[in-house]
């Protein structure tokens, strides 16, 4: 076996050398060439063959690539969308508190803050809605809201940190203590379960007529006098009736109110004993 070996690794140490040799005497070039010409149209159709497979790759990648940019850019393009939103609703309430001063005029220690409706009582029993503003806002129960137009839609009748709830004018649970702009005729402005509004106790002699536009009259405290609730559209006089019926329209669209404006320098007061 250690024969078979050595002559085994001798054999191999002369191909080794003859190798050497023949590539150092070009000895083998014609067999290389052969071997190159038989490879190379091997070597062409490989490569054409894989080629589509090697462009897919790339092209797979090129695309992983290219929706990873747009993804960030999507998500760039809606940042500053909601930016500009933002921007837009925070002038769009600034316009609005500007047209309240100017429709009120200046009154001395007068301060609003500007809300936005954001639901709605979700039962017919009540005629509610919810403003994003609350006691972190300095919003306190009974404060009146305004549309930006400035007529009166309710108060505050409850807080939280950063909501309230506002009963509307509307509610059947409603009373404001109003009065005719023009003669001063009184009466008490109510809701209705339908969302009507009537001027209740209204006497029958005094002047009331289609048209007349209703304020607050301020008795009781609850309201500040001078706020505007609607119009009168209707007038009866039932021949058995000690009160006229009188049907108001309000100015506010309590439908789509979206908006509004609270009166922060104003709290109802409490009446005590006579």
């Amino acid at each position: 076996m250690y024969v078979r070996t050595r002559t085994w690794f001798g054999f191999v140490v002369a191909i080794s050398l003859l190798f050497i040799l023949g590539s150092r005497f070009a000895v083998f070039d014609p067999l290389e060439n052969v071997v190159v010409a038989v490879i190379e149209p091997v070597e062409s159709s490989l490569q054409s063959a894989t080629r589509p497979v090697a462009d897919f790759v790339n092209n797979l990648t090129d695309i992983n690539r290219l929706s990873d940019e747009n993804q960030a850019l999507r998500e760039e393009n809606e940042r500053i969308a909601a930016e500009l939103v933002r921007l837009r609703e925070t002038e769009q309430e600034a316009q609005e508190l500007r047209a309240m001063l100017e429709v009120r005029g200046h009154r001395e220690g007068e301060t609003f803050v500007a809300a936005q409706v954001f639901a709605r009582e979700p039962n017919n029993l009540q005629a509610r809605v919810a403003i994003d503003r609350g006691s972190a806002d300095g919003l306190k129960e009974g404060m009146i809201v305004l549309t930006a137009q400035g007529s009166l839609i309710g108060s505050i009748t409850e807080v939280l940190d950063h909501a309230a709830w506002v009963t509307l004018i509307t509610d059947q649970t409603s009373a404001v203590s109003a009065q005719t702009q023009a003669a001063r005729t009184q009466g008490i402005v109510a809701g209705s379960p339908d969302g009507t509004l009537t001027m209740e106790f209204v006497e029958k002699t005094a002047d009331v007529k289609k048209g007349d536009l209703i304020v607050t009259s301020g008795i009781g405290g609850s309201y500040p006098p001078g706020e505007l609730l609607g119009s009168v559209v209707d007038v009866e006089q039932p021949a058995q009736e000690l009160f006229q019926s009188v049907e108001l329209q309000a100015l506010a669209d309590f439908t789509r109110l979206e908006r509004v404006v609270v009166l922060t320098s104003f709290l109802p007061q409490e009446m005590g004993q006579p």
